[in-house]
C-alpha cells in the first residue's frame, strides 16, 4: 500500500473470449496515485484486461484485489472502479449541462477541483448543447470529466487520448497526473506509444494476452537490452524480436 492508499493486484488473470484465450496469466500492480499504460498491437487483449477487471468478461483464472483482499462481483468492484470504455457514448437527446450535474457524477471530487476539471476541458461554454450536436472529441471530454470527476480509488480509461489533437493532450495528459496526485490510481490503455512515454509512470507491454515486460521507461530499455535514448516503439519491437518473448510470463516488473 502506498500513503495515499491501497494497490490495485491483477494476479495471474486469464479469460476466454469465444473459445480463445484472450488473457493469459496476467499480473500487474497499479498503487494510489500511479499511472500504468498497457500498450500493444489490435487485438493483444488491452481492452479485455480492463472488462476482466471491472467483472463484465468472466475470468478462467487469476483474481482481482486491492490491499491484499480479493473482488468479488459487480458491486465489490464497483466501490473501487470508475471505468470509460473506448467505445462509450454520452446520451444524444440530453444536455452537457446535465449530465455534469451531481446526479450523473459518481462520487465526487470536491467543488474547486471539479469546476476546475469542467473549465480545463473546455465544457463550460457546452452545458446548453445537446450532446448528439457535439463533436466526437466533445463528446469524448463530457465523458473524461465524469470519470475522472468521480474520485473513485481507481479509474480505468479505455483508449481516452485517441480523440484529441497535440495541444489538447498537453491539457489532458496535465489532468490525469493531476487526478493521479490526488491518490486515485490510473490504469489506461493507450494506442500511441508516444502518448504512453508523455503520460504514464509505468507501462505494461502486451501481446496476444501476455505482459511480455512492465515497468519504467528505463527498466523496460535495460530488460530490452537498448540505448537509454530508445523509444518506447524501439523498446517493444526489440522485445518482441526476442525468440522467447512468446514465452514471457506476466512476473516482469510491476
Amino acid at each position: 500500500m502506498s500513503a495515499l492508499g491501497p494497490t490495485l493486484e491483477l494476479g495471474d488473470l486469464s479469460a476466454v473470449r469465444a473459445g480463445a484465450r484472450v488473457l493469459d496469466r496476467v499480473s500487474l500492480t497499479v498503487a494510489a496515485g500511479e499511472i500504468v499504460a498497457v500498450i500493444g498491437p489490435n487485438g493483444a487483449g488491452k481492452t479485455t484486461l480492463l472488462e476482466a477487471i471491472i467483472g463484465v468478461i468472466p475470468l478462467v483464472a487469476g483474481q482481482v484485489s486491492v490491499g491484499g483482499r480479493r473482488l468479488h462481483g459487480l458491486g465489490d468492484r464497483a466501490r473501487w472502479f470508475d471505468y470509460l470504455s473506448g467505445e462509450a457514448e454520452p446520451p444524444s437527446e440530453v444536455r452537457v449541462g446535465d449530465l455534469l450535474a451531481p446526479e450523473f457524477v459518481r462520487e465526487r471530487i470536491d467543488p474547486i477541483s471539479l469546476r476546475s476539471l469542467k473549465a480545463r476541458l473546455g465544457l463550460d461554454p457546452l452545458t446548453r448543447v445537446r450532446t448528439g450536436a457535439l463533436s466526437r472529441g466533445e463528446r469524448r471530454r463530457v465523458l473524461l470529466f465524469q470519470a475522472l470527476a468521480s474520485g473513485k480509488p481507481f479509474i480505468l480509461l479505455d483508449e481516452p487520448t485517441g480523440v484529441f489533437d497535440p495541444l489538447q493532450l498537453l491539457d489532458v495528459t496535465a489532468l490525469l497526473r493531476e487526478t493521479a496526485s490526488r491518490g486515485s490510481g490510473l490504469l489506461i490503455t493507450v494506442h500511441q506509444m508516444s502518448d504512453a512515454e508523455a503520460i504514464a509512470d509505468r507501462i505494461a507491454l502486451l501481446d496476444r494476452g501476455r505482459i511480455i515486460a512492465a515497468g519504467t521507461l528505463a527498466e523496460l530499455r535495460e530488460r530490452a537490452a537498448v540505448s537509454t535514448t530508445a523509444s518506447l516503439q524501439e523498446i517493444f519491437l526489440a522485445l518482441l524480436s526476442k525468440p522467447n518473448h512468446a514465452n514471457a510470463e506476466s512476473h516482469a516488473p510491476s
